[in-house]
């Protein structure tokens, strides 16, 4: 059984968050221990080799796709449409998450950061109405940019092992680094520890998913109801957590296989690198916010509606169900709201109504 001691120093050590006291930890595991030298190999391999050759790496990711369950119905629509290849780099990136949760299963499955959250009764709230942004600046240096209709707890001070906050929304956090007490952000089924990195979360209570994208450093997520696994983000890759029962989650021209093993009935995830809006452009839709932008790129109407509605303070009533399903991608920065809703409407066929704050989707 791997000490768990070692799976947190090579965390460390492969997000370049390791101190010196800790390197000369993990020598002493790597000399006294053959099953971690092999796991360290194992996982020291995967994260250089990101632009290793297709044609050395397929039997690799062979292995590791029969052990996720791979089925044979995705697999034979990427090779319908052309996109095997494509795909590889994006599954190769799910298989390694996945299989840290998999080889690190027997001693994972008791871990105080897994157990239920309960959020404690004596922290601070800070809450942004519709339309509005603030910033926050925590005790340990810590600032957090919160978006529309997003709440966020924390203490006055941190005085415990690690810095807690839980989040119901959008924000992102510029973390302070603190090697001794690592920083965790509850949000949903999500909990994403750092230790001094920027990122973003995404996790609303009425959108069907939820996000956590990384830009800098590196950040580990566990899901409540999935504590196997263990899946550690690099920059510009994001993790979507779905919190539907669906067989496939689907994202712009990204297919992702959900439901993956027998306990994923309610929480199937995917990883994916972050969406710019052109190939030649540097706008990541992810965090467009942050700068006042609302970026969207071949977003279902359903969901662009709940951006939409935070984004101008309106409900959005659906009186046409196939118009759920529009698509659309563009940028919205100082235009009204119905400088917005005719914008789509050039795209997509429909009827909208304006009336005491709410529009309705004809």
């Amino acid at each position: 059984m791997v000490n768990e001691r070692f799976i947190e120093l090579l965390t460390k050590k492969l997000s370049d968050e390791i101190i010196e006291s800790e390197v000369a930890e993990l020598k002493y595991f790597l000399a006294n221990d053959e099953e971690c030298r092999q796991q360290y190999n194992f996982f020291n391999t995967y994260w250089i080799q990101d632009q290793e050759q297709y044609s050395n790496s397929d039997l690799m990711f062979r292995q590791i796709k029969n052990r996720i369950g791979f089925s044979e119905d995705i697999e034979e629509e990427l090779m319908e449409t052309g996109q095997t290849r494509k795909f590889y780099w994006y599954w190769r990136g799910l298989a390694a998450a996945l299989l840290i949760g998999i080889c690190f299963y027997g001693f994972y499955r008791v871990n105080p950061f897994l157990s239920k959250t309960t959020v404690p009764t004596n922290l601070e709230a800070t809450k942004t109405p519709s339309r509005t942004k603030s910033k926050i600046y925590l005790s340990d240096g810590t600032i957090i940019t919160l978006n529309s209709e997003t709440t966020l707890k924390y203490p006055a001070t941190f005085d415990g092992p690690t810095r807690d906050v839980y989040l119901n929304g959008e924000a992102f956090f510029d973390v302070a680094k603190d090697h001794a007490h690592p920083f965790i952000v509850h949000a949903g089924k999500m909990s994403v520890r750092v230790l001094g990195t920027a990122f973003n979360i995404k996790s609303y209570a009425n959108d069907t998913h939820s996000e956590t994208t990384l830009i800098r450093g590196a950040i580990e997520v566990t899901l409540a109801d999935r504590p196997a696994d263990r899946i550690i983000l690099k920059p510009t890759e994001k993790l979507i957590l779905n919190t539907t029962s669906v067989k496939k989650i689907h994202q712009g021209n990204h297919l992702s296989a959900a439901a993956l093993t027998p306990d994923s009935v309610n929480t199937n995830y995917a990883l994916t690198n972050l969406t710019y809006l052109k190939s030649n452009d540097t706008t990541i839709v992810e965090t467009s916010w942050v700068n006042n932008k609302l970026v969207f790129k071949d977003e279902v109407f359903n969901e662009l509606a709940n951006q939409l509605e935070r984004w101008y303070g309106v409900k959005i009533d659906f009186k046409n169900e196939s118009a759920k399903d529009y698509r659309f991608t563009g940028v919205f920065e100082k235009e009204t709201l119905m400088q917005a809703l005719d914008a789509l409407k050039m795209i997509e066929p429909f009827k909208y109504k304006y009336k005491d704050e709410k529009v309705y989707i004809y």
